[in-house]
């Protein structure tokens, strides 16, 4: 059976929503002297090479953990398409949870919160905040669209009762 095109969206929305997780990494750990300023508010006793090993060390383990989640992403995604419920409610039960968190620091910003704590807030990041809230949205309602259900509601039928076997084959 054919998904969609709503569950086509949903799926392309999700791996959009992994390469913005990996922009998103990518942005925050291209920001070195940052990183250096965090290490060395954890710890002010470590030395210069202390730091930038740290540093380099928080480099190569955020670039791994990115590439397992954008993996992570396409390949939930891609079950999804092929009707595979859990992976709907999966990406139901994370989508939610990063819209809400999202619009929520979102909130904060534009509240002031961010300012009032004296945490800096990088435009570049509301900017990608604001359509990582956005595709996750889409990709929730396109997921929950009528189509998309009657989708996943065969596709459940269809593996729990296959069809028969074609008699006239041998």
């Amino acid at each position: 059976m054919t998904p969609p095109r709503a569950v086509d969206v949903a799926r392309w929305l999700w791996v959009a929503a992994g390469l913005l997780f990996a922009v998103r990494t990518y942005v925050a750990l291209a920001d070195r002297q940052g990183l250096r300023d965090q290490v060395r508010q954890a710890d002010s006793t470590l030395t210069m090479q202390q730091v930038e090993a740290a540093v380099n060390g928080e480099i190569v383990l955020g670039v791994l953990f990115c590439t397992v989640v954008v993996a992570l992403y396409v390949l939930v995604a891609n079950k999804m398409l092929a009707g595979r419920s859990w992976a709907r409610v999966l990406l139901t039960f994370f989508g939610a949870v990063f819209a809400v968190s999202g619009a929520l620091g979102l909130i904060g910003i534009a509240g002031g919160l961010a300012a009032a704590v004296g945490v800096s807030v990088d435009p570049t990041e509301v900017v990608l905040s604001v359509i990582g809230v956005a595709v996750d949205v889409a990709a929730l309602v396109a997921m929950w669209l009528p189509p998309s259900s009657a989708y996943f509601r065969t596709i459940s039928a269809q593996r729990v009762m296959p069809p028969p076997p074609n008699q006239f084959m041998r």
